[in-house]
């Protein structure tokens, strides 16, 4: 395997080949025309996206919500990144070599720079990295050790073959940051990244703005002048808002605005299947939810067809197993725990338990979730549970979920490209992301063995195998995938659009 693995980028994507900081001579032809404005007349100076959530958090290394990463992608990059095609490509680095299943080289481009102008080299790939180590990052799972072999050079040691280590790089948690930027002492290091743009100013509830980066290294400087992050929370008003030109994107549009948005000529709405999972979750040490029985007993209860009809019209798919559509081994072809309300109420018979008083059921503010509540809520009701649906803020929600407060909760988990980020951060024994609380040292196993196992075969039966064990275990329900909907002004071009919501807007602009 000592062979460089040279990747070309696909078309439409960056080129990141230099020759300076700040400036370099290879782009693609879509590049080339994005920058010259090439059949176009002009372009708005800045783009406004209106979305559900506001930002929380722009240290890199201490969150993981989507929101934030959307943003960090205008202003962090990382190593390799990972393309809509399902493929990794080279961004911070030329290629890489196996040297054997646990040490990797990666060589860097020249010249590269931060923000500040201050330059990017493999001492701050080492640095990122043993920050991460010590924050004890899921992405770095495996990694030993980082070498520097020289200012272009860096070694990645990791303690067996992975099969998914080179994808987890990609992570936007693990975007290189600068060493000097928190040697000086400066406040707010993690701002400092070599992304074609940089903060401008955050108002909380109000906007995050981002401009560009004039020492920006690579080909493409970026589609608008300015990007403005706008949450508006509740879904009519931020369609209502696309509609009157204060803004340019709605995320999330409200399917009751839908028809007046298709009819609206300066307003185009972009529909695709999606990945993001939503399902109803259990505390699995929390009575009752600690009975498997009980937990059965509400899978066969809901009826997800009434769900896909009554909340998402008709705009999504019911799903059986636990991994999101479109990875690697996906497997829906099992039973599970089809609507049954004969089967619900003889598994709820002999679990023993018999419902008394209220249940709460939590849930976030954001769209749909108490449209959903509602159907569970008088699913529920049939087979004799009370449901209390506690409707609170997203951050409030995973919060009472990592400590473990919470009993039976709605949430959702996207992941577009390793399914060990679904197996591991979900159900593994131990995870920030378990809020399940799962433990079962067969699926600790067969995680493990899907992550290192080189026999393809092998992999995939332990796959299907693991995910047959989940869906039977029960610490989740898993509900629907809802397909990706998205509202925006006609004139918008250059958009990475992506089924879980995770988009790039790197390159986007809105001509007028």
């Amino acid at each position: 395997m000592k062979k460089w693995i040279k990747l070309l980028f696909a078309a439409g994507l960056t080129m990141f080949v230099l020759t300076g900081c700040g400036g370099s001579q290879n782009t693609s032809k879509a590049e080339s025309q994005a920058q010259s404005g090439e059949g176009t007349s002009s372009r708005k100076e800045e783009l406004i996206i209106g979305t559900a959530a506001d930002i929380n958090n722009l240290d890199l290394q201490k969150q993981q919500d989507a929101t934030n990463n959307i943003v960090l992608k205008l202003t962090h990059e990382t190593l390799i990144f990972f393309t809509n095609e399902g493929t990794i490509e080279p961004r911070l680095c030329t290629g890489w070599e196996f040297k054997d299943d646990t040490h990797i080289v990666f060589k860097l481009y020249d010249n590269m720079c931060f923000s500040d102008g201050t330059p990017l080299t493999a001492e701050d790939v080492k640095f990122t990295y043993d920050m991460g180590l010590q924050n004890e990052l899921s992405v770095l799972k495996g990694l030993v050790e980082v070498n520097v072999i020289d200012s272009l050079t860096v070694e990645l040691v990791i303690d067996s073959y992975s099969n998914e280590f080179l994808q987890s790089l990609a992570s936007v948690p693990v975007s290189i940051q600068s060493k000097a930027a928190y040697e000086s002492g400066m406040d707010e290091p993690y701002l400092i990244g070599s992304g074609p743009y940089k903060l401008d100013k955050w108002e909380p509830d109000e906007q995050a703005t981002f401009v560009k980066n004039e020492n920006y290294w690579g080909d493409k400087k970026g589609g608008s002048d300015r990007i403005t992050f706008r949450p508006i929370k509740e879904a009519s008003t931020r369609a209502i808002a696309l509609q009157n030109g204060e803004i340019d994107v709605c995320i999330d549009p409200s399917m009751d605005n839908l028809p007046d948005l298709e009819a609206d000529d300066n307003v185009t709405v972009f529909e695709r299947p999606g990945t993001r999972l939503f399902y109803l979750g259990f505390n699995v040490t929390k009575e009752p939810w600690d009975n498997l029985k009980v937990r059965q007993a509400v899978a066969h209860a809901i009826d997800r067809e009434s769900i896909i009809d009554v909340v998402l019209m008709g705009k999504g798919q019911t799903q059986t197993t636990i991994l999101n559509r479109g990875l690697w081994s996906f497997f829906d072809e099992m039973e599970g725990y089809p609507y049954d309300v004969d089967a619900a109420k003889a598994a709820l018979a002999e679990s023993g338990y018999t419902p008394g008083g209220k249940i709460p059921l939590l849930i976030s503010n954001e769209s749909d979730y108490g449209q959903v509540a509602q159907l569970i809520q008088a699913n529920l009701k049939v087979i004799g549970m009370d449901i209390e649906i506690q409707t609170v803020e997203p951050a409030t929600l995973k919060t009472e979920c990592v400590n473990g407060t919470q009993g039976l909760y709605l949430w959702r988990w996207n992941e577009d490209s390793k399914v060990d980020f679904v197996y591991r951060d979900l159900y593994y024994t131990g995870s920030g992301s378990n809020y399940h609380h799962y433990s079962d040292p067969r699926a600790d196993e067969l995680t493990d063995l899907i992550l290192t196992e080189k026999d393809p075969d092998k992999r995939l039966e332990y796959s299907k195998e693991l995910q047959k064990y989940l869906v039977e275990a029960v610490p989740q329900v898993p509900l629907y995938i809802k397909n990706l909907i998205i509202a925006y002004n006609k004139n918008l071009k250059d958009t990475y659009l992506y089924g879980g919501g995770n988009h790039d807007w790197r390159f986007a602009y809105v001509t007028e």
